[in-house]
């Protein structure tokens, strides 16, 4: 399955270790890779469409020391959209108020009207970006209804809705970053870890490290975080994805 990598916190920390782990993971997941860092309301996007641990740029990229206080990192095995650049993650787009939005997704949209609406609209071909499409197009809703940028919570509410909408029928583990706030959510039995140490949090598809402060991500409860602290935590809704295989054989989600 693809894998998602996250990591937010108060101050900037040095993310190469962590990073080196989770890219190591392209051997099993070796249709592209994808970095994003933050600066403000930009983010510095890298990817390929090769895999992690074939990759010549990625290997010198993390030669240098990659220090950081929000991170993003996917690593992908497709299922929906061809190997090109245009289908790795993350993807990000603006909302009518300027702010920016990056979105990593690990999971498969089989059906959603809403999701798929946005078919043929978008640059690539990956419902994950289709996705994000929809997320922006409702935030846009709620500046035009509020007449004016939406304060925290009400981007949270926003999310929370967007998940409760996409969920049903599907798997969605999706790490989301808006400038400000830090968006996790899995929906699949044990797909998603958290690892707290103080103000750094640390969310990924499996853990990174032999720390027995690795923790599951609670099921189907959208959280945010700001500078590393929950701040957000919406109800758990009732929309868990059941595999048809047990869950103690190989994870058949992939993205």
């Amino acid at each position: 399955m693809c894998e998602l990598f996250g990591l937010n916190s108060a101050e900037k920390v040095n993310c190469n270790e962590l990073l080196g782990t989770f890219f190591s993971h392209g051997e099993t997941n070796p249709d592209g890779w994808g970095l994003a860092l933050f600066d403000g309301n930009s983010a510095s996007i890298e990817k390929e469409p090769i895999s992690s641990a074939e990759s010549v740029y990625l290997k010198h990229r993390l030669s240098d020391e990659i220090v950081e206080d929000v991170v993003l990192a996917h690593i992908r095995k497709a299922s929906k959209g061809g190997l090109e650049y245009k289908n790795c993650h993350p993807f990000k787009r603006r909302d009518a108020s300027g702010r920016l939005w990056t979105l990593i997704h690990n999971g498969t949209i089989f059906e959603s009207a809403r999701v798929d609406a946005y078919i043929g609209k978008q640059h690539g071909g990956t419902d994950s970006e289709r996705i994000l499409y929809y997320l922006i197009d409702q935030v846009d809703a709620a500046i035009a209804k509020k007449g004016g940028a939406l304060t925290d919570k009400e981007r949270f509410e926003t999310v929370n809705q967007v998940i409760r909408d996409i969920t049903p029928e599907n798997k969605v583990n999706l790490l989301i970053y808006d400038g400000d706030l830090f968006y996790a959510h899995t929906n699949f039995y044990e797909t998603l870890f958290r690892l707290q140490k103080g103000d750094t949090l640390v969310v990924a598809t499996k853990p990174l490290t032999d720390d027995p402060a690795w923790e599951k991500v609670p099921m189907s409860t959208p959280l945010a975080y700001r500078k590393g602290r929950l701040v957000f935590e919406a109800e758990q809704h009732p929309y868990e994805f059941i595999d048809k295989v047990p869950r103690d054989s190989e994870y058949q989600n992939v993205k």
